[in-house]
């Protein structure tokens, strides 16, 4: 007790700490026992087959896919399955880049060549190289996980 004491800690916030940490162990383990959590896999266990999926169609020919919300990234409207981006080469800018001949491509924006402090660059910005992280390719498929989520125009 001396030796908490001259530290600063009293009896009493010592014993409510363990209470507290106590409580929360406590409600961390009833709420992983919980039933009503589920992954996307379902009811099937982790070490148990996959679920087999069916091959679904890509949004492919109908042009531009139209966006949801302010500030959307474009999504890909075709297959990018076979695409290689890595730091060898970025099979988007084939297509894509300013300098690309690829009729009706949608050229790379501005903004992808400019650095951190908004400086224009002769490439593209390392930064906006991957592009898979904000562009998605599009598919006629239900939502994984059900939600209210309205789009721009819905609103």
């Amino acid at each position: 007790m001396r030796r908490a004491h001259r530290q600063g800690i009293g009896e009493k916030e010592m014993k409510k700490t363990i209470v507290i940490a106590g409580l929360i162990a406590l409600s961390s383990t009833a709420w992983a026992a919980g039933d009503s959590v589920q992954s996307l896999r379902g009811a099937h266990n982790l070490d148990s087959a996959s679920i087999a999926v069916s091959a679904k169609s890509w949004s492919d020919g109908e042009g531009k896919v139209t966006r949801q919300y302010a500030q959307q990234p474009p999504l890909v409207p075709h297959d990018i399955e076979d695409f290689s981006i890595n730091l060898q080469g970025n099979d988007c800018l084939s297509c894509h880049n300013w300098d690309s001949t690829m009729e009706g491509a949608t050229k790379v924006g501005m903004s992808h060549f400019l650095n951190r402090n908004n400086e224009a660059l002769a490439k593209i910005s390392p930064r906006r190289y991957f592009c898979t992280q904000c562009h998605v390719p599009q598919k006629n498929t239900k939502p994984l996980v059900l939600n209210s989520f309205k789009s721009l125009s819905e609103e």
